[in-house]
This record gives structure tokens, C-alpha cells and sequence, in this order.
């Protein structure tokens, strides 16, 4: 078994897109604009919280994290980064 990735090098695959839905080849979006926000290991991702989602989510914070049936909007995007690198490691995406 090798090593994990640690958290900080998984913080180091975020990368910006402009187009979630399509990054991660998903259809699951709600058809009202464009997802963006960031992906980790080229498929896993943290959404930006778009102008025209409820105003309740909107003033929760910046950033959306969809973990399953568990939801979670807030400002501090380090706080989701590892809650995302939990699901990650649990999940067996650090292993070759």
C-alpha cells in the first residue's frame, strides 16, 4: 500500500473551472446557468455559490460541498477542502 496524499498535496489539484458539469462529464446540474468552482484530482469539486440560488443558501456562505446526501455552503473553503479530503481518502481516490 503507498502512501497517502497529504492534505496540503491535495490542495495542490485545485484547479478552476468555468464548467463543472462538463469537467466532471455530469448532467446532474440544475439548468439555470453554469456550474464553476473548483476541482480536486481532476474530479471532484467545490461549487461556487451562484447569484441566482435561493437567497437562504446565498447568505450561508461562498461555497457549496455535496458529499453524498450530506450538504454544506460556507465561506471557509479550507474547512471544505477537508471535509472533501476526508471523503477522498475514505473513498480510495489517494490509492494507485
Amino acid at each position: 500500500m503507498g502512501q497517502a496524499m497529504t492534505f496540503e498535496q491535495f490542495q495542490a489539484t485545485r484547479r478552476w473551472s468555468d464548467d463543472l458539469a462538463n469537467a466532471v462529464q455530469s448532467t446532474n446540474w440544475e439548468s439555470h446557468g453554469t456550474p464553476q468552482g473548483f476541482l480536486y484530482l481532476g474530479c471532484l469539486y467545490i461549487e461556487a455559490v451562484q447569484p441566482h440560488w435561493p437567497a437562504e443558501a446565498r447568505r450561508q456562505g461562498r461555497w457549496h460541498l455535496l458529499l453524498g446526501r450530506c450538504e454544506r455552503i460556507g465561506d471557509d473553503l479550507t474547512t471544505l477542502e477537508r471535509q472533501l479530503y476526508g471523503f477522498a481518502a475514505s473513498e480510495g481516490y489517494f490509492e494507485s
